[in-house]
């Protein structure tokens, strides 16, 4: 079903989806008016060669310094770690202070988050951009293919995932009757009005779509000396093979799923150390509910925090750093240009080290260590960002393993990215 789900996304988007991109480092505007292209990975031309190595070199001519940590950050440090902390393997910047939040795009680390949408598009746009896309795109597909479109609408379309649940439940009970009771014909008709279909199906986005797929059709029929609409499945409409492929393809589909796009930056030291401020997209909590939480954090006095536990202290720090959504990765190298990536708090150090692995200019094996000279190792590869505590922003240091090291730390098509001011 899956391999079927790929084919019809395929077919279909070619030429139908067309929107306007964002470029993701760019000033934040209104209306963007130019439409971002996608980075496709190839080799790089002798032109693109020469262009990286004098994009380099102009840096290292300039001789500059990259900090040593993520001091400059300093705008998203709103209290210190507890001496117990000091031993902990792991740098991190602590949670930001609500009254420091600044939207002036100029200071900001990234300019937003952003996503891609593989199975219809390769733009990237911003999460709520693309929710009107995917929803738009269905609607238009499942006039030409209500069958399995309208199962990607009820698992797509709807937020709340056990009322998903719920209405699929029900939509297979539905179709798997008519299959195993053929000649009953109360299995046949479903009252709009009925308490289960009103609670757990017509509420559903796509649900219509579903039973109109599989035959039912809409009529007015006497029900208790009166009329009420009702759902009508015909006798003759009866495909037993169409109705159970429409409950393997409910049963089966997902929604369609967005990806994190990288925001892939990458920047010399001095404009890094500018561009310290996170976007409200980083936070879990709206801005209003951050500052709310901070006042009544300040109005606990110092006696209690004193009485704290270190456990308590460690369970106060987690709930912070749940705050955040996303994490900001900057990967400092030898010659000091900083690669910079956005990633869900949830993400693997495997997908940290997989960025960097495409983004440097050979395969060699390479390290990379945290501001104490703690190495994330490979029995961190499988431990979240979260877990780690590598939010919501973080310095790493690159290092190569072997010893003739390449002259260029960065494939040439990505530093053709090297911001200087």
């Amino acid at each position: 079903m899956a391999d079927k789900i790929k084919a019809f996304f395929e077919k279909r988007k070619g030429g139908k989806f067309k929107g306007k991109g964002h470029k993701l480092t760019e000033t934040a505007k209104p209306k963007p008016v130019k439409e971002e292209k996608p980075i496709v990975r190839r080799d790089p031309t002798e032109d693109a060669k020469q262009a990286g190595v004098a994009a380099l070199a102009r840096f290292e001519k300039k001789g500059t310094n990259v900090p040593k940590s993520f001091s400059q950050l300093n705008s998203l440090a709103s209290s210190k770690s507890s001496k117990s902390d000091v031993g902990s393997s792991n740098s991190r910047v602590e949670a930001p202070p609500v009254e420091k939040v600044n939207s002036n795009p100029e200071i900001l680390a990234v300019q937003g988050v952003y996503f891609k949408c593989p199975m219809i598009s390769p733009e990237v746009l911003p999460k709520d951009e693309w929710k009107e896309q995917i929803r738009n795109f269905l609607y238009e597909q499942v006039e030409m293919e209500k069958g399995l479109t309208s199962c990607l609408m009820i698992h797509t379309l709807n937020k709340n995932r056990d009322e998903v649940s719920q209405c699929v439940d029900t939509l297979c009970t539905y179709l798997n009757n008519i299959v195993q009771h053929p000649d009953e014909e109360k299995y046949r008709k479903i009252r709009l009005s009925n308490k289960v279909f009103q609670d757990k199906v017509a509420k559903i986005e796509g649900s219509m779509q579903f039973l109109e797929a599989a035959g039912f059709e809409k009529k007015r029929l006497p029900f208790k000396e009166e009329e009420d609409d009702f759902l009508v499945f015909a006798e003759d409409n009866l495909d037993v093979e169409h109705l159970e492929l429409l409950v393997d393809s409910l049963l089966s589909a997902e929604p369609v799923p967005l990806e994190l796009d990288r925001n892939v930056q990458v920047l010399m030291p001095e404009l890094a150390s500018k561009r310290v401020d996170l976007p409200d997209e980083f936070y879990r909590m709206s801005i209003d509910e951050l500052r709310k939480e901070v006042q009544t954090r300040s109005a606990r006095t110092e006696t209690m925090m004193q009485l704290r536990t270190k456990a308590m202290r460690e369970k106060e720090e987690l709930r912070e750093l749940k705050k955040y959504r996303y994490t900001l990765i900057r990967i400092r190298f030898p010659d000091s240009v900083l690669l910079q990536g956005t990633f869900n708090v949830y993400e693997k150090v495997r997908a940290v080290k997989e960025f960097v692995r495409e983004h440097v200019s050979c395969k060699a094996d390479f390290r990379l260590v945290n501001a104490l000279g703690g190495e994330l190792g490979e029995s961190e590869d499988d431990r979240t960002l979260l877990d780690l505590k590598l939010v919501p922003a973080v310095l790493l240091t690159f290092a190569w393993s072997c010893e003739e090291t390449p002259a260029s730390n960065l494939k040439p098509d990505t530093l053709l990215l090297l911001q200087q001011n």
